[in-house]
């Protein structure tokens, strides 16, 4: 899934901020592994920025403070992190914390985090009964 809903060239988009949300997510459940911080370096370089340097200097515990930012770039963040935590299908309880704390710190509602879960789970049965498609499994 990529930003096309935010425009990251915005002065309400922290792009630095974003990947240190992603790479705590990563670092917040010891059972994520390559995939998941390959998806992280893969936004970062998207970005411009340098995933090496963010990824040493971020520790699991990162947090945020009140951030004044976009609702569309908060909910992007969010997206991003909850595909992110939930790559193995397992949505940790670690990872699951993470993400309310940086959703309360960006003035986003449970429920809100709720609607994003159940819009991305719709999105990963979309996508694989597109790939079954073409695979011409149907």
């Amino acid at each position: 899934m990529d930003n096309s809903f935010v425009d990251t060239r915005s002065t309400s988009f922290h792009p630095e901020t974003y990947i240190r949300i992603l790479i705590a997510i990563a670092k917040a459940d010891k059972d994520n592994g390559p995939r998941e911080f390959d998806y992280v370096r893969k936004k970062a370089q998207r970005l411009g920025i340098d995933y090496e340097r963010v990824l040493a200097s971020t520790e699991k515990n990162f947090n945020i403070e009140k951030q004044a930012v976009s609702r569309a770039t908060a909910l992007a963040v969010l997206r991003d992190a909850i595909m992110l935590a939930s790559m193995d299908h397992h949505f940790s309880l670690p990872e699951r914390e993470r993400i309310y704390t940086f959703a309360a710190k960006m003035d986003i509602s449970r429920r809100d985090l709720e609607h994003l879960e159940e819009w991305l789970e719709e999105y990963r049965d979309l996508r694989t009964k597109w790939n079954g498609l073409v695979a011409g499994a149907f």
